[in-house]
């Protein structure tokens, strides 16, 4: 399976990037391969690898329960199999090699020049920066303490990561605080050095595609939106520094859905994405919505029960299969009570067709945060819900008619909401309800669904994990290290071992 999905990459990669192959002086046989296929497969890797049928739908997608099992239900009890651990270990790091390469040859005397080519050598160093961050705050947020480097501290001997060249092969990991302190640094330094008069990338960009490269504007954008996350993640914790993050990016991040970070996938078999190639190509029938979150939807749970009609996005959300109503499957019961039900609904067509739009980061999220940091503001709160359903097609007139029916903003409300809108980021999700304990809708362990109850298959865990463990691998191959990184967690390597921003 791993390598069929290797070769399936390396296919994607060269009908993204047939355009141009005149690399060095002999097309056919490159010296240096341009850091534009660099950026392609990194873009293209945190879009697919850490939101496929094993990263998301069997993990994060699961955790947040957005999406449940219907055949194979121990993950969704919260029993991950070894070679899922291992992805969302190890996919984080390749990322972050090929955007570490870019870098490098965008410094080299011997090959900047020729990467100058693809655009301007600083505007890539700079892009790659705030990618590189965006990848590190996910491997923090699902990990806890990892082993991190950054550009802006690459001589900090005790960030250990990616130096595999300077013989370091079992590297230390860096407390999860300290890491986040430094990616709030590198994101507003990567911004302020962006020359919007230069291009970034004239070609391989896939999340902010542009024939000409001038996409500076919305690479600031994306940093200082990515600060307001990792500051409302750290809100709960240490609010003064979340604070003067907020009032340093708040004015410079997204402002609409045009400038979402979105990565846009083809439009066949193999240039399409996962869940093209889970549902269509693989002809799986495993994953349909979870019962906890249609139940939030058709306002049968949770604060917006006043709401007569339900959520347009139910069906933006999800098709229907054999009835008019989108029907759950209950999380977290085991395999009896997930394959007893019937006419089960499936993600909709836009989500399983090739060219899916991807949302890594938007908008509507800025709203929410702006929300939460104005106190639930009212206006903010209305504006996310409203661009989160123009993202996904409802109409102006029932996204205007719901927001009507809504409920004042407050810390309830505002949070639901928000986790609403983060369909399809079930990691981001997930955190959330770390953080915050919303939406408080969710199935959990010791809840009862007819005379079966939602027991873990993880000994010791009776609530949504807190954190995956660390690989086995990493017990094998760095042990000093893990067991050290180990000891810093408060039970230990363990999914009940909280993150220091998780104060809830």
């Amino acid at each position: 399976m791993k390598k069929i999905k290797y070769i399936f990459a390396s296919l994607l990669l060269s009908s993204f990037l047939a355009c141009d192959t005149d690399y060095i002086n002999d097309p056919d046989n490159p010296v240096t391969a341009p850091s534009t296929q660099l950026v392609t497969s990194a873009q293209f890797n945190l879009a697919y690898e850490l939101n496929n049928q094993w990263t998301g739908a069997r993990a994060t997608l699961a955790f947040a329960q957005y999406w449940a099992d219907e055949f194979y239900t121990d993950e969704n009890r919260y029993a991950l199999r070894v070679s899922q651990v291992d992805d969302l270990w190890q996919e984080p790091y390749l990322i972050l090699t090929d955007l570490k390469k870019v870098i490098e040859l965008n410094e080299d005397p011997q090959t900047a020049v020729l990467m100058s080519t693809y655009g301007d050598n600083n505007n890539q160093i700079q892009a790659s920066r705030i990618m590189m961050a965006f990848t590190f705050s996910k491997l923090v947020d699902t990990f806890g303490n990892v082993p991190y480097w950054s550009y802006g501290q690459k001589d900090n001997t005790a960030f250990e990561a990616l130096r595999l060249k300077e013989g370091i092969n079992s590297p230390a990991y860096t407390d999860a605080k300290t890491i986040y302190e430094d990616l709030l640094i590198e994101l507003l330094d990567a911004a302020n050095k962006i020359d919007i008069s230069k291009p970034v990338y004239k070609e391989g960009d896939h999340i902010y595609r542009s024939p000409d490269g001038m996409t500076g504007e919305k690479w600031v954008k994306f940093a200082h939106s990515i600060r307001l996350r990792l500051a409302t993640h750290i809100n709960k914790y240490d609010n003064a520094l979340a604070m003067s993050v907020y009032n340093e990016s708040n004015t410079k991040a997204f402002t609409s859905n045009e400038d979402n970070a979105v990565f846009k996938y083809g439009t066949d078999d193999i240039t399409g994405g996962p869940w093209h190639n889970a549902f269509t190509v693989e002809a799986r029938k495993d994953f349909g919505p979870a019962l906890s979150f249609t139940d939030l939807l058709y306002n049968r749970v949770g604060p917006f029960s006043s709401i007569t009609e339900e959520d347009p996005r139910v069906t933006k959300y999800f098709d229907p299969i054999g009835t008019t109503e989108i029907i759950g499957i209950p999380y977290g019961f085991g395999n009896a009570v997930a394959r007893a039900v019937e006419n089960e609904s499936i993600p909709s067509s836009e989500i399983i067709k090739p060219d899916y739009n991807q949302n890594l980061l938007s908008y509507a999220e800025m709203e929410f945060i702006r929300s939460e940091f104005n106190g639930w503001n009212q206006t903010n709160y209305e504006n996310g819900v409203k661009a989160s359903m123009m993202f996904w097609g409802v109409s102006d007139t029932d996204a205007d008619n719901y927001v009507t029916m809504l409920p004042v903003a407050n810390e309830e409300n505002v949070l639901t909401q928000k986790y609403i809108a983060l369909y399809m980021d079930g990691l981001e999700a997930w955190t959330e309800y770390r953080r915050t304990g919303y939406p408080n809708t969710l199935t959990v362990p010791g809840d009862t669904f007819g005379s079966a109850t939602f027991t873990t298959l993880v000994p010791g865990l009776n609530t949504i994990p807190n954190r995956v463990n660390y690989p086995q691998k990493e017990q094998l191959l760095n042990n000093s290290n893990w067991d050290t990184a180990r000891q810093g967690l408060s039970d230990g390597d363990t999914m009940m071992s909280k993150l220091f921003w998780d104060v809830n």
